[in-house]
């Protein structure tokens, strides 16, 4: 890409159409399937770090803005004609507020993930599309030194009525959009620098959790741990050197990684690996993975069941 920009929110509507996001006013689609994009962020933002963008259809976008509230940078971009026009709809100015990821569950309501304030998660909610958002108040407590990763817009994960979020080593849970919760232990340690980094439920069961340190480190960290009973309990997968920040899967008992040691793929226990590229964030679509990281780096790979 020409900015060189740290791509790091990626959503696939299609095969074809593929939204992208990141630093140095990064809004980027392309319409052939990865071969070229377009970067259609105004040029207002061009210098704003895009970490989270929602594609709900070719038409509608949302684009969030990560960094310090105070500082003007905590707020969200949307498009209603496929990126020709944008409006920021919603910001706030508050001390301490910033945003980390952003997901919806239907075309109405969604989730805002910010650092934590007040001892309580930084967990904002919408019901109309994106049009007002509230805070959601009654959360479990947050502890101290405990946050969330603004790496891979991979810390809110969605199925149906469920919602999942996660710090660097808890994951909240809501079977009912939001309206209650509970917040459950991993086995990933909790750090500044270590912990998880994404999660993603393939069902309101089966989900697969990464991370490790992103910094230099000789020690071997968890870097994959799975739930089988909807985040309430999980299993250590795999340890190791490094960083893993966002998971998908193409096929049953294949978990695909995008991590700082490059793209990678785990089964029977094993990781294999595709590339050495450093990876911030994947996506799937049928057969195909999306991958994008630092240096303006895209890529496409296509997967072929053995």
């Amino acid at each position: 890409m020409p900015n060189k920009a740290s791509i790091r929110a990626l959503q696939a509507l299609s095969s074809q159409e593929i939204w992208l996001s990141g630093s140095k006013g990064s809004i980027y689609r392309s319409l052939d399937g990865g071969l070229s994009f377009q970067n259609l962020c105004p040029e207002a933002y061009a210098a704003y770090d895009f970490r989270g963008i929602y594609v709900f259809n070719s038409k509608k976008i949302i684009a969030m803005s990560a960094g310090l509230a105070e500082e003007g940078k905590a707020f969200l971009l949307v498009s209603t004609d496929s990126g020709i026009t944008w409006q920021k709809t919603f910001y706030l100015s508050d001390k301490g507020v910033f945003f980390d990821s952003i997901k919806f569950i239907n075309a109405k309501e969604g989730f805002v993930l910010g650092d934590a304030i007040d001892a309580k998660p930084f967990l904002l909610k919408t019901k109309d599309g994106g049009k007002t958002w509230n805070r959601i108040d009654d959360l479990p407590d947050i502890l101290k030194g405990e946050a969330s990763f603004a790496a891979s817009n991979s810390c809110i994960s969605t199925y149906k009525k469920c919602v999942w979020f996660n710090t660097q080593n808890r994951v909240f849970i809501s079977k009912n959009k939001g309206k209650s919760w509970e917040v459950r232990d991993t086995p990933f340690e909790s750090g500044s620098s270590v912990g998880i980094f994404g999660t993603h439920f393939f069902n309101d069961k089966d989900g697969v959790a990464v991370g490790g340190d992103y910094l230099p480190s000789e020690n071997q960290n968890l870097l994959i741990s799975t739930t089988t009973d909807g985040g309430r309990t999980w299993t250590e997968n795999y340890k190791g050197l490094g960083l893993i920040e966002s998971v998908d899967r193409v096929f049953e008992g294949e978990l695909i990684l995008a991590s700082l040691q490059g793209l990678l793929v785990f089964r029977n226990n094993q990781i294999t690996s595709l590339s050495k590229i450093p990876l911030h964030v994947i996506d799937c679509v049928s057969n195909k993975c999306f991958v994008s990281g630092g240096n303006g780096h895209v890529a496409v790979y296509d997967f072929i069941k053995k």
